[in-house]
């Protein structure tokens, strides 16, 4: 096979390593708060167990980045590209470690039900889901303006993770029996909220590899 055309291949199936692991985290974050919502505790323990996987698909995505920066000396738009994806591997995996740290909970419930209403955490992992997948879309498509666009749902998930915050303190101070469960809910919360401004990153980081701009996009 001809240099030129390996080494597009390569770039190929980085992209394609890529996606793999955002629908691998992507899926984390749905059964962790479904595991969640229905007390599953068997769920949950599965959702801690395929981090491997995305631990894994990380690792194989970081050793083909430095494979390619090593071997083959990108330049310009491909170097661009490389750096980009290899910062995109980093915040997903650490996406998939905040699912993983949500599902800590239900795992550890044991089928107990939770006594908490969770209307607005199952809404911000929602937003979260169409936030990484239109920032998936960006990347595969090289599509700056879209990335900029997936950001834009981040001003919901504040809102949310606001007025959840907000009702579980209120919460607390009404019923100082449940600390334990709301302070767990309070957590996740702020996991939810923080994997919104990973996917800034990684839009940030679309921005870098199709435009060379560097933008902050949180």
């Amino acid at each position: 096979m001809p240099y030129r055309e390996r080494y597009h291949r390569k770039l190929d199936e980085l992209k394609a390593l890529a996606e793999k692991l955002a629908d691998l985290v992507g899926a984390a974050i749905d059964q962790s708060v479904i595991a969640l919502r229905d007390s599953n505790a068997n769920l949950a323990r599965e959702v801690i167990k395929n981090d491997q996987m995305v631990d894994d698909a990380s690792l194989k995505m970081e050793n083909l980045c430095l494979e390619l920066l090593a071997l083959q000396q990108p330049m310009a738009k491909d170097l661009r590209m490389i750096i980009g994806i290899l910062k995109i591997g980093i915040d997903l995996e650490r996406i998939g470690d905040l699912a993983v740290d949500v599902a800590r909970v239900p795992a550890q419930c044991q089928g107990r039900t939770l006594v908490t209403t969770l209307d607005y955490i199952p809404h911000m992992a929602e937003v979260d889901r169409k936030m990484l997948a239109q920032s998936l879309e960006a990347l595969m498509s090289s599509d700056a303006d879209m990335a900029r666009q997936a950001t834009k749902w981040d001003y919901e998930i504040d809102r949310l993770y606001v007025k959840a915050r907000d009702k579980l303190l209120k919460g607390i101070i009404e019923n100082p029996e449940l600390i334990s469960e709301r302070t767990s809910l309070l957590m996740i919360n702020r996991h939810l909220e923080r994997i919104g401004d990973h996917i800034c990153n990684i839009c940030e980081a679309i921005v870098y590899m199709v435009e060379a701009k560097r933008e902050h996009l949180n």
